[in-house]
Order: C-alpha cells, then structure tokens, then sequence
C-alpha cells in the first residue's frame, strides 16, 4: 500500500514539475518575444524620430533664412528701388508656409500593439509619451495656425495686390499702382509681422521638439543595448 502511495506520490510529483516547467518555458518563450517585439518598435520609432528631426531641422533653416526677406519687405523705401526679380523672390519668401507635419505611424502601431507599455525604462516611455502625445500634437497645432494664417494674407492678395497676369507662382504686378499701394497699408504691414511672429514660435517648438528627439534617440540606443 505504502509503495502504491510513494509511485502515485512520485508520478503526481512528475506531472506536476512537468507542467510548470511547460509553462515556464511558454511564458520564457513569450518574454523574449515580447522582448524582440519592442526592441523591432523602438527601432522603429527611431527611424520616425530621424525622419521627423530632418523636417524639424528644414523647418529651422527655412524660417532663419526667410526672416531677413521679411524685414526687406517691410522696408519700403529700399523695397521700392528692387528689380522684378528680386522683389518676386523678396515675396515668394513671405507668402509660402514653411511648417511642415510629422510622422508619427510607427509609435501609433506601438500603442495600439500594446508594446508601449511593455517598456521597461520609464524614464524612456515618459519621454516617447511626452513627445508624441504632447510636444508634437502643440508642434503642429503652430503649423495648421501659419497655413491659416497665409489663408488671411491670400486673401488680401485676391482683395488688394494685383497679380500678373504672366503670373505662375503667385508673381505680382510690380507696375500696377494696386500693388504698390497695396503692400504699404497698415492691414498689409500687420499681416507680414504677425507672420513673421507667427514663424518665429514655430522655429522655437521646432528647436526645443529637436531637443526632446534627440533624448529619445539617445535612450533608445542605451535601452537596446541592455536588452
């Protein structure tokens, strides 16, 4: 009797090591792949995040360039004594958007997966979080107001200025005397400095969103090396 006990005892023991033991290399098996699948979306963001400081970085030099083309519009008297072409490029310069949207799939796709939150380093995931969910939603809130913002100055375009009838691009009639009154009205003035003003925030949320990248760039090259 003793002995039927011990063997039931001995199998009941083996069955029972042999199911957790099966589910510890399950759950082992799903922890390394948990692990590869973030790794995969972190490189991901990365390369997101690469592509979105390249027009971060555009987005800069496009507005630090056009800046001075502004301040020459303003300056009527030496705007008035400009050739064709140089008071084209003077206002090209002024009447485009130069703001751009970002990416923003790859951490979309980690979210909805549910591996965004399977990352280990919280100081990381709270910077990833503040970036997408924060920084770049008030980055682009800035560049849907400067196309809004170009909106009004079309309008007063179409109302006010006089284009030429060669025109392309948006050239002006530099002859038409609508056009020369035009540009010198306060309404008009207003409109350029506020633009001006307009692209002057939108530089700064395109330099301090660079910065915010940059940290999650280098964290996510220290993160996978620990993995």
């Amino acid at each position: 009797m003793k002995n039927i006990l011990a063997r039931g005892g001995v199998e009941f023991l083996a069955v029972f090591l042999g199911i957790a033991l099966s589910l510890w290399v399950d759950d082992y098996r799903e922890n390394v792949k948990i692990k590869k699948d973030v790794h995969n979306s972190l490189n991901a963001i990365a390369l997101e995040l690469a592509e979105n400081k390249e027009t971060l970085l555009h987005t800069i030099k496009s507005i630090k360039f056009n800046d001075t083309f502004t301040d020459r519009l303003l300056d009527m008297k030496n705007f008035d004594n400009q050739n064709i072409v140089t008071k084209d490029s003077i206002w090209h310069a002024n009447i485009i958007p130069l703001g751009n949207k970002l990416y923003v799939n790859a951490y979309k796709n980690m979210v909805s997966s549910g591996l965004l939150y399977q990352i280990y380093d919280r100081k990381l995931l709270n910077q990833i979080q503040t970036v997408y969910e924060y920084d770049i939603k008030n980055f682009e809130w800035w560049v849907d107001y400067e196309t809004k913002f170009v909106e009004h100055i079309d309008k007063y375009i179409f109302k006010n200025l006089a284009l030429s009838k060669k025109a392309y691009d948006w050239e002006l009639d530099w002859n038409n005397s609508k056009t020369i009154n035009g540009i010198k009205t306060a309404e008009f003035q207003n409109l350029m400095i506020g633009n001006r003003s307009t692209r002057d925030a939108l530089k700064y949320y395109s330099q301090k969103l660079n910065k915010s990248m940059e940290n999650i760039l280098t964290g996510i090259e220290s993160y996978n090396k620990l993995r």
